[in-house]
């Protein structure tokens, strides 16, 4: 696992990522390798096998950190954010 800019990749297969209060902990096999406040995080991105619990992606929507979720070669599976705010018009423009 690595903190680059306001990003977390999550790399170790089997990893599970878990809200714990304001905190996303991430564990591995049981231990726990990383635990990071909620409010540093602009995105976290995920590769392979890696489980998310659905109170950290509800934390993680509602604050406005994107999920990316990428398979075990890298490639691009989905992206997850919370919902947008302000006007479509301006946003367009």
């Amino acid at each position: 696992m690595k903190k680059l800019l306001n990003t977390l990749y999550v790399t170790v297969e089997g990893a599970g990522l878990r809200k714990d209060g304001e905190n996303l902990v991430a564990e591995v096999e049981g231990e726990e390798r990383a635990r990071v406040p909620l409010h540093m995080l602009a995105s976290v991105v995920v590769f392979g096998g890696i489980y998310l619990s659905p109170a950290l992606m509800q934390a993680c929507a509602a604050g406005g950190i994107a999920i990316v979720l990428l398979d075990r070669i890298c490639r691009f599976q989905a992206r997850v954010e919370g919902p947008q705010s302000g006007n479509v018009l301006l946003r367009r423009a």
